[in-house]
């Protein structure tokens, strides 16, 4: 826990905090003795909070109808919940050092997780697994590294991972045979996309190096050739992701979110982050409108993406000097654009991180 209280004091960005903290999760058996889920209402009218994790949440996946959230923490475990009657579905098992990324299929019958850190000696798979009877379907394996990142085609059939191993790999999500492994980053793949007519994807990562590879690439997600690679961009990239239209991309790092045109790989847009603590977490709505963020110093806000301006803040920066405060660690639209769950980390070991469910 202290290496953790480091981390935040020093805010020294979201991948040295993810590698770290990662390794500093609890153990399965530690995860396996969370304490009942609690659900609460907060401030807001029609706003409430679901409680079970005891660590980072670190994302989360709404299905389609936006009945069902798949919470995954670096607690270790997956918590699956049923947003109508705002009650835990079930606990399922994560992967050994966290969970980093969750991913559902588009008919909502299939999850995929994945996690692990850049250290030796982590979990490098991925589970498959059935969301309605919570029953293992395989596991997935291949990477070296733990995987930071994960994203299904809108066909549901193909399932895209990337990792620290700086490889991007192609599954197909029925058998799970390895379709291809692309390789051209120079570090740390944090971030992968589909763009929506499922034909190409889009990447990006970084390191703590200085000299890291930054850049953005775009792929041919049918032969895995390389598209584009935008070396425009100089931070080390945690986020990125297509509008629906398919006709931009956008970016996201600790210090800013930027828009690039597909078509030419030029930069169209920066949205500078609003305050020291930084960008820690990025969310798209549905529309493609307005992007969400949420940074250490606990805000959340929504910004149009086109201009650029500030739309709403949802929830205001913390008004103390707290730098082991929790901080919304995951954020995530609901899939008719109407509410934002907002998942949360940091702070005391072994509290509650609680997810809010909130009317935009």
């Amino acid at each position: 826990m202290i290496a953790k209280k480091i981390l935040d004091k020093t805010a020294i960005g979201m991948v040295s905090l993810l590698a770290i903290t990662c390794s500093l999760a609890p153990t399965i058996s530690k995860a396996q003795k969370i304490t009942p889920p609690t659900t609460s209402k907060i401030a807001l009218s029609n706003s409430y909070s679901l409680r079970v994790h005891i660590w980072d949440v670190s994302d989360l996946a709404f299905t389609k109808d936006g009945k069902t959230l798949v919470s995954g923490s670096l607690d270790e475990t997956i918590q699956v919940w049923d947003l109508s009657k705002r009650k835990l579905i079930r606990s399922l098992p994560g992967n050994k050092d966290g969970v980093n990324a969750v991913a559902l299929t588009p008919d909502g019958l299939t999850l995929a997780n994945a996690g692990g850190s850049a250290k030796p000696n982590t979990d490098t798979s991925i589970r498959i697994t059935n969301l309605k009877t919570g029953k293992l379907i395989r596991t997935l394996t291949g990477h070296t590294q733990g995987i930071t990142s994960l994203s299904i085609s809108p066909d549901g059939q193909t399932l895209v991972s990337g990792s620290y191993d700086k490889t991007i790999k192609l599954w197909n999500l029925n058998t799970g045979q390895l379709i291809n492994t692309l390789k051209g980053h120079g570090a740390w793949v944090r971030a992968i996309a589909i763009s929506p007519d499922g034909n190409t994807l889009v990447s990006g990562g970084g390191s703590l190096s200085e000299n890291t590879d930054t850049s953005i690439k775009l792929w041919d997600l049918r032969t895995g050739k390389l598209i584009r690679s935008i070396t425009a961009n100089t931070n080390a990239v945690s986020f990125v992701n297509f509008t629906p239209d398919g006709q931009t991309i956008v970016s996201g790092d600790e210090t800013a979110i930027k828009t690039w045109n597909v078509s030419n790989g030029e930069l169209i847009n920066t949205i500078k982050a609003p305050s020291a603590e930084g960008i820690k977490a990025i969310a798209i709505s549905p529309d493609g409108t307005t992007v969400a963020t949420t940074s250490l110093d606990a805000s959340v806000r929504l910004w149009n993406l086109a201009s650029g301006k500030l739309v709403k803040t949802v929830v205001p920066a913390a008004n103390n000097q707290n730098l082991d405060r929790i901080y919304p660690s995951s954020v995530r639209f609901s899939p008719d654009g109407k509410t934002i769950a907002i998942g949360h980390g940091g702070g005391a070991y072994n509290s509650q991180f609680q997810i809010n469910l909130q009317p935009i």
